[in-house]
């Protein structure tokens, strides 16, 4: 796989001066990741040290969600950027799920990846959730034919994200559920319903985490052809007090900008008829 976003950068003036890649450090740039720099630097110190231990699932876990975080957040206006890490970080997980043993001896009998992902452990609950969501949001843009064919490796990664830790990532399944049933092309006339219950749910979970309300607005409120709601859901995010000692203190910041972004390209686009 290409790795798109790697930037050249010039070397330190001093050479005898090298900084040692730890996963400290990469975690540290991780967690100053409101900066976009510092989310580069920490893809960066991921990588390498995910090529010097192939097997350090914890570094592939944080790899594949930073480049989730980096498509979606810097590089939202940049497509061809954006879709490259999204397609970097599903193909990754994929990668890495397939050096887990128990994948493959039932991948090697039954041939079935879907049914594969049901043998690996909680230590894969991460990775399998990141990887879902690279794939969906590259999937988002790409029309029925491809949702169609990404969609039995979609939802039985989640489905075992669900079984593994139902609450994973402040209630990331009901979440993800909520927004892949409002564009399924294959979602049953009930989907719509399921929906609604999958977002209130994940919202009951984890209220302060904004993205919930925003992809509500995005995805669920047109639907409905529902103004008010998609209005009051954004207002939320956008008058919300952000506390920086939240872990998703960064993706909040983020989302209160995308909630401005919203409620003006649903006014020029109008997404909502009287």
């Amino acid at each position: 796989a290409s790795h798109s976003a790697h930037i050249n950068r010039p070397t330190s003036v001093n050479p005898s001066r090298r900084i040692e890649i730890t996963l400290h450090l990469a975690d540290s740039l991780w967690n100053r990741r409101i900066e976009p720099d510092n989310a580069l630097d920490a893809i960066s110190a991921y990588e390498y040290l995910a090529s010097k231990d192939s097997m350090a699932l914890p570094v592939w876990t944080r790899l594949v969600h930073a480049y989730y975080y980096y498509a979606e957040y810097v590089s939202e206006a940049d497509s061809l950027r954006r879709d490259s890490l999204l397609a970097l970080g599903y193909n990754t997980t994929r990668q890495v799920i397939g050096w887990a043993k128990p994948y493959r001896s039932v991948l090697a009998s039954s041939g079935d990846p879907q049914l594969a992902i049901q043998g690996l452990n909680a230590d894969y609950t991460g990775i399998l959730y990141w990887g879902a969501a690279n794939l969906a949001q590259w999937a988002s843009t790409k029309g029925d034919i491809v949702q169609r064919g990404q969609r039995p490796w979609l939802f039985a990664a989640l489905q075992q994200v669900h079984g593994l830790d139902s609450i994973f990532y402040f209630g990331g399944y009901d979440r993800f559920m909520g927004a892949l049933l409002c564009r399924d092309p294959l979602a049953g006339q009930n989907a719509l319903v399921q929906a609604g219950q999958y977002f209130k749910a994940s919202i009951q979970i984890a209220p302060e985490y904004l993205g919930t309300y925003t992809l509500m607005a995005h995805y669920y409120s047109p639907k409905l052809n529902d103004y008010n709601q998609f209005y009051q859901l954004l207002t939320k995010v956008i008058t919300a007090t952000l506390d920086v000692n939240k872990p998703y203190y960064p993706e909040n910041y983020f989302e209160k900008q995308r909630a401005e972004t919203l409620l003006l390209t649903a006014k020029c686009e109008h997404w909502f008829t009287e």
